[in-house]
C-alpha cells in the first residue's frame, strides 16, 4: 500500500493563501509549498511515476551549495541600503534558522512587509518558472495584488530555492520584490552574510545524512523513500509508516513544557526527551529535546517523528523514541 507523505505534506501555496483574505497581509507569514500529495513525481509534472526526486542533486552554481546557505544568516541578507530604496526599514524579525522579515513602511508611510527564506523547498515553482532574475530561473506568485512571493531556483533536483515575500496592499508587490530578490542573490553569492554558529549549533547539520541507514530502516522500513525538506528538515516514507527528523530555533520554555500532553521520556547520555501522543486520522508520536539555549531563552530543538495510517499497527512512541536515541549520540555536544 502506497501512503502520501503526511509528517511533511500540507495544502499547496494558493489553498492556504486563499484563505487568508482579507487579513492583515503586511504582519503575516504564510506557510509555503512543501511536499504535494504527488510528492514522489515532482519532476514529472505528469504525475505517472516516470521520475522521482533525487536527494543528491547539485546546486546551479557553488554559493547555493545547502551547506553554504546553512550558515547565511538571512537578516543580514536584508540589505538596508536596498530596503532604504524601498521605503523606511523598521526591526528585524527572525523566523527559525533560515527566515527572516522586516516590516516596514513605504515612501507613503504605508505598510510594506519584506521577508526572505533561504533554501525553501520548490515543487511547483520549479515546473512553473519561466522568468530569469540574476541570472536564475524564476517564478512569481501573487495574491489577491496583496502580496507577491518572488522565488528564484538555487538547485532542481530535488528543487530547492530562494522566496522573497513581500506584503504591500498599497501597491505592486512584485517590483519591490524583484528588487530585494536580486540583492539577495547578490550577497549569497558573494558570501557576504555568512555567520558562525555556537558551539553545538544543529544548524549546519543536514538531517537527511545524520541518521545510520540501519536506524531509518527499523523506523521507516528497508525501502522507504527520502524527502528533504528545506533545509533542515528530512522524511523516510515507507510502506506502511513514516519517519521524520527535523532541527528548529525558537523559543524555549524555563519549565520545558512544550506541551501540557507531554511525558518525559530518557534518550540515554543525560538527555531528556518530552513525548506527545496523537490520535488522528494519521497517528503520530513525536519526541523532541533541547539542543541549546541561548540568550533570552531562544534556543535549538530536534524533532523526531513517527507515524502512519491507523490500518498500521505498530508502536509509534517506541518507534521515535529509539530512532531518537540513535540521533542524540550523533549530535555534537554544547
Amino acid at each position: 500500500m502506497h501512503v502520501v507523505p503526511r509528517l511533511v505534506a500540507v495544502l499547496s501555496a494558493i489553498l492556504l493563501l486563499a484563505g487568508c483574505a482579507g487579513a492583515d497581509l503586511t504582519k503575516q507569514r504564510f506557510p509555503r509549498t512543501t511536499i504535494p500529495a504527488n510528492a514522489e513525481n515532482v519532476a514529472d509534472p505528469s504525475g505517472t511515476g516516470q521520475n522521482t526526486p533525487s536527494p543528491d542533486g547539485q546546486p546551479v552554481d557553488p554559493a547555493f551549495a545547502p551547506d553554504k546557505l546553512r550558515l547565511t544568516d538571512p537578516c543580514e541578507l536584508l540589505d538596508e541600503d536596498v530596503l532604504k530604496r524601498l521605503g523606511t526599514p523598521g526591526d528585524e524579525s527572525r523566523s527559525g534558522f533560515s527566515r527572516c522579515s522586516n516590516f516596514m513602511k513605504d515612501k507613503a508611510g504605508k505598510d510594506l512587509a519584506v521577508t526572505v527564506e533561504l533554501g525553501q523547498t520548490m515543487t511547483s515553482e520549479l515546473q512553473k518558472a519561466d522568468r530569469q532574475l540574476a541570472g536564475l530561473r524564476s517564478y512569481e506568485q501573487t495574491l489577491e495584488n496583496s502580496a507577491c512571493f518572488v522565488s528564484v531556483i538555487t538547485q532542481e533536483k530535488p528543487g530547492l530555492g530562494i522566496t522573497v515575500q513581500i506584503g504591500y496592499k498599497d501597491g505592486d508587490a512584485c517590483t519591490p520584490g524583484r528588487v530585494v530578490a536580486e540583492s539577495v542573490v547578490e550577497q549569497v553569492k558573494a558570501r557576504a552574510a555568512t555567520r558562525t554558529p555556537a558551539k553545538g549549533s544543529l544548524i549546519t547539520i543536514d538531517p537527511c545524512a545524520l541518521p545510520d541507514k540501519a536506524a531509518i530502516d527499523a523506523g521507516a522500513g528497508a525501502d522507504a523513500r527520502v524527502y528533504p525538506y528545506g533545509l533542515h528538515n528530512c522524511a523516510w516514507v515507507g510502506d506502511d509508516r513514516e519517519l521524520s527528523l527535523g532541527f528548529r530555533e525558537t523559543f524555549i520554555p524555563e519549565d520545558r513544557e512544550f506541551d501540557a500532553n507531554q511525558t518525559e521520556v530518557d534518550l540515554g547520555g543525560g538527555v531528556k526527551g518530552y513525548q506527545v501522543q496523537s490520535s488522528t486520522a494519521f497517528p503520530a508520536c513525536e519526541v523532541k529535546w533541547v539542543q541549546l539555549v541561548g540568550d533570552d531563552n531562544d534556543g535549538e530543538l530536534v524533532e523526531v517523528k513517527s507515524a502512519g495510517p491507523k490500518t498500521s499497527q505498530f508502536d509509534r512512541c517506541a518507534t521515535a523514541v529509539t530512532f531518537a536515541r540513535t540521533v542524540v549520540g550523533k549530535i555534537p555536544k554544547s
